[in-house]
């Protein structure tokens, strides 16, 4: 996940957002196309995380220290995953909570 995709304001040298409403062409991508892209990232992570892992127990790679990398990197991909989760699901129920 680039963190500028997150984040635009925060890169340098670049001009700020302005303040009108953005039209669908200057929006990008919706929430849901960037959560649905961030899962499929993470999914990818995980399953070369497996495969460097199975690599390594079969002998098909002697390098632990990519090994150990690359399952880093997916393990702290899925915990902000989680985290990300955790935060829509709460803001979901106190949406449900408010009364009308």
């Amino acid at each position: 996940m680039n963190i500028s995709s997150i984040s635009p304001n925060l890169i340098p040298n670049e001009a700020p957002l302005s303040s009108s409403p953005p039209t669908q062409e200057a929006k990008g991508e919706t929430f849901t196309e960037f959560l649905s892209r961030s899962i499929d990232q993470v999914n990818d992570l995980l399953a070369n995380a497996d495969k460097s892992a199975t690599d390594l127990a079969t002998g098909k790679s002697e390098n632990l220290h990519d090994a150990m990398i690359t399952m880093e990197k997916a393990e702290t991909a899925f915990k902000l995953l989680m985290q990300v989760r955790n935060k829509v699901i709460d803001a979901y129920q106190e949406v449900m909570r408010m009364q009308v």
